[in-house]
This record gives structure tokens, C-alpha cells and sequence, in this order.
């Protein structure tokens, strides 16, 4: 039902961080585009040794209508910067330091606002504009008598931070495995709950900050042990693993420790790569547990991944299952229509698989994806509701922007009214997909058209559909005039829930220079289904264009 109030960040910890420094990068993720940085070299100063890497990306956006049915949003553009910074500082390969920033991410071109507000520019007069400030695009209110009107929030100027740290942790790479301590990416790669926020990993689009996590990891190989010191295979792209972690998700009043968020969790991983042959195997299973007394919440996560590889042909599917209780999201909601609070039952499902052929000018693409949905926004009913991660892409305009668009407007009405009700915690904010993918079953075909090493041309087509049909819960639970609130039901623009969200055709061009600058141009034309309509049954085709320039080092 609601984003990822409940399972934010829920995904395993996957990271085998550097077992053996000298090995190969891990296995290759077939829904992944290959990482530009993965044959970083270290540099030696005797005992230490360096790793720095920075990048910095400009994105151009222009998108026609945002708002399918409605006059006040129709049009959107604007452009944007992302410098990312890393460095890395080890003693003898066994003790690390690891830092990671991203400076200016999001933060538009110029200098905006409105003079003695937030944000405020650095001149009152825009002709006499000098040095430029830190604002973004975001959600909020644009005017208008009723605050509770999803159609009166719209795109708005906001403060930015000039610098955000993503990861700062330190390692020991121990003679029977590696232990890593403190804030860290929450895995390794793109998966379907959690992302790494690696630049280019996506096939369309870009990535944002990525999932970290405030963690405490020990990973081994465990038969390793029991072979003669001089057998033992100490690398991490193959072998078997097993991973175990502690996550300290929150920790509120310090004298208090049943208001805390805690984690467990335990990964075993087989790789097997043989890369002179051209294949190789992957088969992973997970499993995390997240507690917390405050709102009697205990959640579970199974997930598995297999990945195999024969010649030209590359097949990966992974799922995850959540399942739980909690009572966080029914002591809200339950203010609306005063309904009894409940600890409601999670049962969430997710999947993604592809398969692929690989060519030298040409590769064939065709993935499917899965993200169980809500039909029943009751405080009482089952949190059955998936969200990818969100830098886990799926096309470039239906989800990525016009879902995120429509639900963060209805996001923000619901986090109003529950201010004006006095809820001490505020669900309703996660209503907004933030261009995850979610509640939907999708096929995604693509190709990709490589008649040099530099240049890129990719196309794909993206059918999406809501088996349980797309609801929006904030309004539905607004309108519902008994217990019964399926006679009551709307998406996101007063519409019946529809059941098609439509057609997606997305294209990119990339060209590369030097192997350090990388200039995009994506496409895509969205020909919305019943989903996304309104009362009227209308919805406008939409446009998207973006192009993007990365220096990358």
C-alpha cells in the first residue's frame, strides 16, 4: 500500500568487499550496464595505499505534459548537477578507509527562489543574479483555497544540500574474512529491493544516491579454513560466501532502547566464473530480519538470485518475499476515519528476470519484472504493497516520472492531514514512489545497436499493467463513506482504478570519449492506459527528453 514505510532499505547486505584486492570484479549482473571505474588501480606510497575517484554530471530535462489530465502541471523542465567524490586509504591491503560524497547533487543550474523565502536567491533582481544558490525541484504546495486538493501541489523550488556524505566506513581484511564497520552501501550492485547507486548501471536513466545503510559486516568462505594455508582461495569473484550483518536502523531517545531499529541478516553466496570459456554461475540466498518495540514491528525478508552464463546467451532472475507484522501504519491512518488500530500483516512480492544474447555489434534484451500492489487502502487490511529500489530503473517516463509525479501530489495532502490530526507518525509520505517501480507486472524488450566501441544506440518498448488495479490510498480513504471502501476506490486522477498503465517507447544514444566522457541522449513516449486516466477516461500522451554529459575519472 504505501512505498516503503515498512521495508525501506530491507535488502540484504551483499558487499564482499576486498576478501582479496588483487581479484576480479564479482560476477557480471545481466540487468546491469558494465561499471566504467571497476579497473581502478591503486596507487602505492610504500606500507599505504590510494584509490580516488570523481565524476561529474550535468542532465538536461524536458517533459510534455507532466500531469496526463490536469491544466495547472502541464509542462517541466530543468537542468542539474551531480559532482560524486571517493577515496579510499589503506595500510598493507588489511586495514581501509573508505569515504564517498556527493556534492551538489540535484542542484539546479542558476540561481532561484524567491528572495527572503526558502529557497532564497542571492539577489532580489534576477537581471542582477551574480553567484548561483542550492535549490532542487521538488513536490509541494503551488497555491490554490484547498490544501487537501492533490491538483494544487505541483513541481516547487526547495533548499538543497551543497554535500551529503553516502559512505564513510572502515575495513580489516583479516586472514579468515573481512569485517566492515560503519555507514556503507547496502549492496553491492542493482537489485530489485536495494541499489548502489553505481554510475551507469542502468540501461536507461541515471542513478541517484543509492541505498546505504549504518552497518556492521563480517564475510567469510568458510571452507576456506579447512584447506592448507597455501590451497586457500581468498578472492571474491568465486568460491562460496557467507556474509552476516547487524544494521542499526534507528536509534531515537539515547536512554530508551525499545524505540530503536535493529537488523539482522545472513547471505550465502556460490560463484563460479569461467570467463576463458565464456561462462559461469551465480546462485545467492538471503534472509533479514528488522525489529522494532515502539510499534510492535518484526519483519522478514527471504531473497534469492541466480545468474548463469553460456557463450553468447545470459540468463538472471531474482525474487524477494516480505512477510511481517507491524502496527506503524494503522496507528496513522486510522485517524482518518477513526477505524480501530490493527497490527496489520505484510506480505509483499517482488521479481525481476532477463535474458539475453550478446553480439560484438548487437545485443537482444528482454526483461520482465514484478511488484505486488494494494488494493485495499483500509488501516485494518494486509501491506501487500512492493517498491524497487529506486535507482533500480524501469524505463524512463511512466515510472520514473509520471507515477512519481502523481503520487508524491497525493503524498503531500496525506502528510498535511495527518498534521491536522496530530499523528505522531506519518506513512502517508511514503505514498510517493519516488520513480520506483511498483505495483505492476511489466515487459521490457530491448535492443542495442553497437557499430563502434564508443557509440550506443538503444531502443526499447516498456508494457506495463496493475493486476490489482492502481489505487491512490490517501483520497480513496478520504472518500470512503463506510467500512467498505471498494465502491470508493480512485487513482491518482479521481479515475477508477484502471488496470493498463500503457506503452513506453524508450530510446538512447551514448557516445563515449576518451573513456572518461560520456554524453547521453535519451528519449521516450509514453501512450497511457485506464490507469492513468481520469473520471473521464482521458489522459495526454506524454514526451520525455534528457541528455546527459558525465565526466567520469
Amino acid at each position: 500500500m504505501l512505498r516503503r514505510t515498512v521495508v525501506s532499505a530491507l535488502g540484504c547486505g551483499l558487499m564482499l568487499g576486498g576478501l582479496s584486492t588483487h581479484s576480479a570484479s564479482a560476477f557480471a549482473e545481466p540487468w546491469s550496464d558494465p561499471d566504467p571505474r571497476a579497473g581502478q588501480e591503486r596507487t602505492e606510497f610504500g606500507d599505504y595505499g590510494f584509490k580516488l575517484g570523481a565524476e561529474y554530471r550535468t542532465v538536461g530535462i524536458y517533459m510534455n505534459p507532466i500531469d496526463l489530465s490536469g491544466v495547472k502541471s502541464r509542462r517541466a523542465s530543468w537542468a542539474e548537477h551531480r559532482a560524486r567524490l571517493d577515496a579510499a586509504v589503506d595500510y598493507r591491503e588489511k586495514v581501509r578507509f573508505v569515504l564517498s560524497m556527493d556534492v551538489l547533487d540535484g542542484t539546479l543550474w542558476g540561481d532561484n527562489g524567491t528572495f527572503g523565502g526558502d529557497p532564497s536567491p542571492q539577489s532580489g533582481t534576477t537581471v542582477a543574479a551574480g553567484i548561483p544558490n542550492s535549490a532542487r525541484v521538488g513536490i509541494g504546495f503551488r497555491g490554490g483555497e484547498d490544501e487537501l486538493d492533490p491538483d494544487n501541489y505541483g513541481y516547487v523550488l526547495q533548499s538543497n544540500d551543497l554535500a551529503l556524505v553516502r559512505h564513510a566506513y572502515g575495513e580489516l581484511n583479516l586472514p579468515f574474512g573481512l569485517v566492515r564497520i560503519g555507514r556503507q552501501p547496502t549492496t553491492d550492485g542493482m537489485n530489485v529491493l536495494v541499489s548502489s547507486g553505481r554510475t551507469m548501471a542502468n540501461r536507461f536513466g541515471y542513478e541517484n544516491r543509492g541505498d546505504t545503510i549504518d552497518r556492521v559486516l563480517f564475510a567469510t568462505k568458510p571452507f576456506e579454513g579447512f584447506k592448507p594455508e597455501q590451497q586457500r582461495d581468498r578472492s571474491q569473484d568465486r568460491g562460496f560466501f557467507l556474509i552476516t550483518l547487524y544494521d542499526r536502523v534507528v536509534g531515537k531517545e539515547p536512554h530508551l532502547f525499545a524505540d530503536d531499529m535493529h537488523g539482522v541478516g545472513v547471505v550465502a553466496r556460490y560463484l563460479a566464473p569461467e570467463p576463458s570459456k565464456r561462462r559461469g554461475f551465480e546462485i545467492q540466498g538471503n534472509y533479514n530480519h528488522r525489529w522494532s518495540g515502539t510499534y510492535d514491528t518484526n519483519v522478514n525478508i527471504f531473497g534469492a538470485r541466480a545468474i548463469a552464463q553460456l557463450d553468447k546467451l545470459t540468463a538472471g532472475f531474482e525474487g524477494n518475499w516480505l512477510t511481517g507484522r507491524t502496527l506503524e501504519i494503522s496507528e496513522a491512518l486510522a485517524l482518518i476515519n477513526t477505524d480501530p488500530v490493527v497490527r496489520q500483516r505484510i506480505n509483499q512480492w517482488g521479481a525481476r528476470g532477463v535474458v539475453r544474447w550478446d553480439e560484438p555489434t548487437w545485443a537482444a534484451y528482454l526483461e520482465v519484472d514484478y511488484a505486488s500492489g494494494d488494493r485495499d487502502p483500509n488501516p485494518g487490511s494486509d501491506l501487500t504493497q512492493l517498491v524497487f529500489a529506486e535507482d533500480t530503473n524501469v524505463g524512463l517516463l511512466m515510472f520514473k516520472r509520471i507515477l512519481h509525479f502523481e503520487s508524491a501530489r497525493s503524498a503531500a495532502v496525506g502528510v498535511e492531514l495527518l498534521k491536522r490530526l496530530g499523528a505522531s507518525t506519518f506513512p502517508a509520505e511514503r505514498t510517493d514512489s519516488e520513480g520506483s517501480f511498483t505495483n505492476a507486472l511489466a515487459l521490457f524488450p530491448q535492443f542495442d545497436f553497437k557499430p563502434k566501441d564508443n557509440l550506443l544506440f538503444r531502443g526499447g518498448v516498456l508494457m506495463a499493467w496493475a493486476p490489482g488495479g492502481l489505487v491512490d490510498p490517501i483520497q480513496s480513504l478520504r472518500f470512503r463513506d463506510g467500512v467498505e471502501v471498494e465502491d470508493d476506490l480512485v487513482n491518482f486522477h479521481g479515475g477508477p482504478p484502471g488496470n493498463f498503465y500503457g506503452v513506453e517507447l524508450d530510446g538512447r544514444f551514448q557516445w563515449r570519449f576518451e573513456d572518461h566522457f560520456y554524453f547521453d541522449l535519451e528519449g521516450a513516449i509514453l501512450f497511457p492506459g485506464d490507469a492513468l486516466q481520469d473520471e473521464n477516461g482521458q489522459a495526454a500522451r506524454s514526451v520525455l527528453v534528457q541528455g546527459r554529459t558525465t565526466f567520469l575519472f
